[in-house]
């Protein structure tokens, strides 16, 4: 009816259509910049745990010396590795949420507040976890370098290193 009188509209439907496929667009282009930044994030946990090693080489040697098995050296520095990553990805979560949840708060209650119930931004709490436990999962593979190389380390060369 409205193509007999040269009129075009548009439903409401093909309106959320839209803004859907913007918005799906935001959400993969968002998602390459988070995976670029947990590769940089791996590289950052290698060369920590790298110096970490260096500078308490003198330290392994010494838990060595003492009995101390290459397994549980590799183990420590591999929980170190851990430690770092969940500490990164939970303060980075925590801090993701309250900046959400403050922007959602401006924007439903300030120029979108004729649509009721809007949440802009809504985080579910298992996608949360789930990015948690596989950032402490890039930790470990990217601690595992650094860990082999403590772990390798002969305990009289290690107690003479300077």
């Amino acid at each position: 009816e409205l193509a007999e009188n040269d009129v075009a509209g548009i439903t409401l439907e093909d309106q959320l259509g839209a803004i859907d496929t913007v918005i799906t667009g935001l959400v993969w282009v968002l998602n390459g910049f988070a995976i670029i930044a947990l590769i940089a994030a791996g590289f950052g946990i290698i060369n920590t745990l790298l110096m970490s090693v260096q500078e308490r080489t003198r330290e392994i040697g010494l838990m060595k010396a003492m009995g101390m098995g290459a397994g549980r050296i590799f183990a420590l520095f591999s929980a170190e590795a851990v430690f770092i990553g969940f500490l990164g990805s939970a303060i980075g979560a925590l801090l993701g949420i309250l900046t959400g949840t403050i922007v959602s708060g401006v924007l439903a209650n300030g120029i979108l507040k004729d649509l009721e119930g809007l949440r802009v931004l809504a985080f579910d709490p298992v996608q949360v976890l789930l990015v948690v436990l596989l950032v402490m999962a890039l930790a470990f593979v990217a601690g595992t370098l650094p860990a082999a190389k403590a772990a390798r380390q002969n305990p009289i060369d290690a107690l003479r290193y300077e």
